[in-house]
């Protein structure tokens, strides 16, 4: 396997004469002058040559997290010096010495996991005239959230101007929309041949949906609503569900206008030097790529051509994943409402295993399949969740081993449920080897972890690894 160092340059190539300057100079760096060649191999400062993907439950909130992200984002740019390659490097040197370039980076903000949610709700999380992360706040100040966007802005340096945030609800690709505070900003793609009518059409079914998220929040929470063949809120007319009445409209209008989806992709999606999901509820956000496969398409391809890097926070983490199904916020009647059909995803990224309703049933499918190993997500884990985490990794175990033959060490099933550490090995351990693995790897997430993932292909087949940063 090729090993690159912090420029993504193979060492083979550039290490492999003992003269090389450039050589000479990572060992100065790391080890001091009078390094020996015998202790080459610890010259080599490992960043992902490749696709990138980040995993996280609450955002960066360390420096160390911040640095390697910034570190990335230079290195992908071909920037990077290489004295600026070390762990002990500063956040605040790498964004004074290098904010001219990041001053230039261009950010997706993707922001659907807040949209049934009430406006002051989300304006009230990001208030605050403070820096994100000061006095051990999350956000901006007090009681405040982590919001992509004002953390890129605060310790990245990227300007407020660079950073669009939208919803997909919205289909900015389509319809001119003032913007909603805390929520998106205007859009206006002014497609000259839409048609009134299917606007109305589209907005209609999606305040089924509306309708059917306030009756199932409320104190009593009115189970049913949204429901196919039902008379409570947000029950549609034709018998379907909210979410197919949705994802009905929704893909033909995508379909209809495919002209104007694919200049926005093109402009928002393949020129995004960044893509941010933030958190919230994790099932309306996966209905929002339920309903948009031709825009998760245009992200993981994307994605995996190198072109952008994600960035993913709670719900927008799990959404990346194999399940979505380990998460408090499915509550009864949420999924028979608001899980849109399978045959709504795409066929270019689902495989007839994931739909095969064998193991992990196609209504809890992240909808944004941007990682290939069979990783479900538990973000902000905590003890109470151990037990049935091991019971799903027990039973993941169990097929893996029948299928391949091959026995998983012990210990890495046992302490599975300990941490996103041990977690991301056993998931590394069987998605080099499992071909049709059902049943996913449970990987617990702590508020305050970060999962890298990185992605490389060999022989047709795609292999990631995964690694944590504190």
């Amino acid at each position: 396997q090729a090993v690159f160092d912090c420029l993504g340059t193979p060492v083979a190539r550039h290490l492999q004469t003992a003269q090389s300057p450039r050589r000479q100079s990572l060992r100065k760096l790391n080890m001091g002058a009078g390094a020996s060649a015998s202790v080459t191999k610890h010259v080599v400062i490992p960043f992902p040559p490749g696709p990138t993907v980040y995993l996280t439950s609450t955002g960066f909130v360390s420096e160390t997290q911040w640095t390697r992200f910034i570190q990335v984002i230079l290195q992908r740019r071909g920037v990077l010096k290489v004295e600026d390659c070390l762990r002990n490097v500063s956040r605040e040197l790498l964004v004074e010495k290098y904010k001219s370039e990041l001053r230039q980076l261009k950010v997706l903000y993707i922001n659907d996991a807040s949209y049934h949610r009430p406006t002051e709700m989300m304006v009230k999380g990001r208030s605050g005239d403070g820096k994100v992360g000061q006095n051990g706040n999350l956000g901006r100040g007090p009681g405040t959230w982590f919001f992509w966007d004002q953390g890129l802005e605060d310790l990245m340096g990227i300007p407020k101007e660079n950073i669009k945030m939208i919803q997909l609800f919205e289909k900015p690709w389509l319809f001119n929309r003032p913007g909603r505070d805390a929520n998106y900003h205007e859009s206006k793609p002014d497609v000259a041949d839409l048609d009134p009518a299917d606007e109305e059409a589209y907005f209609k079914a999606l305040k089924l949906t509306q309708d059917a998220y306030d009756a199932l929040k409320e104190s009593e929470p009115k189970v049913g609503a949204g429901q196919a063949g039902g008379s409570l809120p947000g029950c549609p007319e034709s018998g379907l569900n909210c979410a197919d009445e949705l994802a009905e409209i929704s893909s033909k209008l995508n379909k209809k206008y495919a002209a104007a989806l694919d200049k926005w992709c093109t402009e928002n999606i393949d020129g995004a030097d960044i893509v941010v999901g933030q958190g919230g509820e994790v099932v309306m956000l996966n209905l929002a790529w339920q309903v948009n496969q031709a825009i998760a398409e245009r992200l993981v391809n994307a994605v995996r051509t190198n072109r952008t890097v994600y960035a993913g926070l709670s719900a927008s983490t799990m959404v990346c994943a194999k399940s979505m199904e380990m998460t408090g916020e499915i509550q009864p009647g949420w999924i028979e409402a608001f899980a849109a059909d399978k045959k709504y995803l795409s066929n270019n990224h689902f495989d007839p295993n994931d739909l095969d309703e064998d193991g992990i049933k196609s209504n809890v499918l992240g909808a944004l399949p941007l990682l290939e190993a069979p990783i479900a997500m538990r973000p902000h884990y905590s003890d109470s969740w151990a037990e049935q985490v091991l019971e799903k990794n027990l039973l993941a175990e169990k097929e893996f081993e029948k299928e391949t033959g091959i026995d998983i060490p012990d210990d890495l099933v046992r302490n599975s449920n300990d941490g996103c550490e041990v977690g991301c090995e056993l998931l590394s351990f069987v998605s080099k080897f499992a071909k049709d693995q059902d049943r996913p790897i449970f990987v617990p997430i702590r508020d305050g972890k970060c999962i890298e993932v990185t992605t490389h292909f060999k022989a047709n087949k795609l292999y990631e690894k995964y690694r944590v940063i504190d």
